[in-house]
């Protein structure tokens, strides 16, 4: 596989599930690696969009290091898109181990899609020259920035490429609808971490946007457009909250689940009141981070190798079982409604062709579905037949190309 540049940033962010700690990565592309002119017209060219992809079952050696994910990165990133991976629990780096539901790893998934949905509408990449964001204001402590510096007039909605290979895919085929995902992260308790999630998302977005102002302002007064080396890698640990105010999201869902028979605004009245007594953080409505509200992206699906029963039985039983599929599964409805793409090959060892076939048949008959399937022949589970990694960069850029 040709080398793909390196990550823009590498970080951890807890998941909501537990507040196991997952290593993810963040690729810029090459066109917002250097210094642009940053004028109208460019800023008017550029259209904020990202991918997630999600790696193979970590017990099998799955990560973020996975040969297909990066051939993902690799065709993606060439084409001018964001591109965010994110290591499962238990996967090389993240901590924690796989689950034998499935149901912590798709609250894994969750979490960082809504971190690189975050990230991506806070960015405000190709500045004009005469930007205002000093690089003496702290990106951590001016909140209003990310929310000020996020859009332009003219730009469209950030489009997004939710996808999955192997496993990921699996976890993928079982994601709510995103609003659904975004919702834990609409005023998070304070310490929580969907806050801390997001607390990291703005001082990333911050950090790039204040480094394209000042590379645009250089660029400006240097009169020149090259020959300006690209930004090495960041490497970002620990956490944003500090240790006295951040609190467990397990403590959290005990606090609330334990009064499930009261409604909701009762809930949170109950542990507000608890929380002054006792001596607590914030209440959930009081989030350190700036209650903003970001554009719901397009997004689009991709599903590379899905696995079928009994394989994905095997690999996350729970998930089969999960109230969205009490209403000829909701999970499938959300794929199909939206933009989406399966490829797989017709010598899959843990799929038979004739299962993945019978099942993009059956939703691209449901009504309205927008679901497409490619079959690609010879091409196996791992990709490593003669020619089929070919024939499968030539399908993602087919579809690239549709969905861009």
């Amino acid at each position: 596989m040709p080398h793909h540049p390196e990550p823009r940033f590498t970080c951890t962010i807890p998941s909501i599930h537990d507040d196991t700690t997952l290593n993810c990565r963040v690729y810029h592309p090459d066109i917002l690696s250097r210094p642009r002119s940053g004028d109208s017209q460019e800023r008017q060219q550029w259209r904020n969009r990202g991918i997630v992809i999600a790696h193979p079952y970590a017990p099998m050696g799955g990560s973020y290091d996975d040969r297909v994910v990066g051939i993902v990165v690799d065709e993606f990133l060439k084409r001018g898109w964001m591109v965010g991976t994110f290591n499962f629990r238990g996967a090389h780096g993240s901590k924690g181990r796989t689950s034998w539901s499935g149901r912590p790893e798709l609250d894994d998934y969750i979490s960082f899609a809504a971190f690189f949905m975050h990230y991506l509408s806070y960015l405000h990449p190709l500045p004009a020259s005469d930007a205002v964001f000093t690089p003496d204001q702290s990106p951590v402590s001016q909140k209003q920035s990310s929310a000020d510096l996020s859009r332009s007039p003219t730009e469209q909605s950030p489009v997004l490429v939710l996808a999955g290979y192997s496993y990921g895919s699996l976890i993928l085929k079982h994601l709510p609808p995103v609003p659904s995902i975004l919702q834990p992260f609409a005023n998070p308790a304070s310490g929580s971490a969907a806050d801390e999630i997001l607390l990291r998302a703005h001082k990333l977005a911050d950090e790039s946007n204040l480094e394209w102002i000042n590379a645009a302002r250089d660029n400006e007064r240097q009169k020149r457009s090259r020959g300006h080396e690209g930004k090495l890698s960041v490497t970002v640990g620990g956490e944003e909250t500090s240790p006295e105010k951040r609190r467990s999201s397990r403590e959290i869902r005990r606090s609330l689940d334990g009064r499930r028979s009261l409604d909701l605004s009762g809930r949170l009245r109950s542990l507000s009141h608890r929380r002054r007594k006792e001596g607590l953080p914030q209440t959930p409505t009081e989030s350190s981070t700036a209650s903003l509200t970001i554009t719901v992206p397009d997004v689009k699906y991709l599903l590379i190798s899905p696995l079928m029963p009994p394989v994905s039985t095997l690999a996350a039983p729970v998930l089969g079982y999960k109230f969205w599929n009490k209403s000829h599964g909701v999970c499938q409805e959300v794929v199909a409604k939206h933009v989406s793409l399966a490829i797989f090959g017709d010598h899959d060892i843990f799929t038979s062709a004739k299962k993945v076939r019978d099942w993009a048949e059956r939703l691209k008959s449901e009504s309205g579905s927008r679901f497409s399937s490619v079959e690609i022949a010879g091409a196996g589970h791992f990709w490593h037949e003669h020619g089929a990694e070919e024939k499968l960069r030539t399908a993602l850029r087919e579809w690239e190309a549709q969905v861009r």
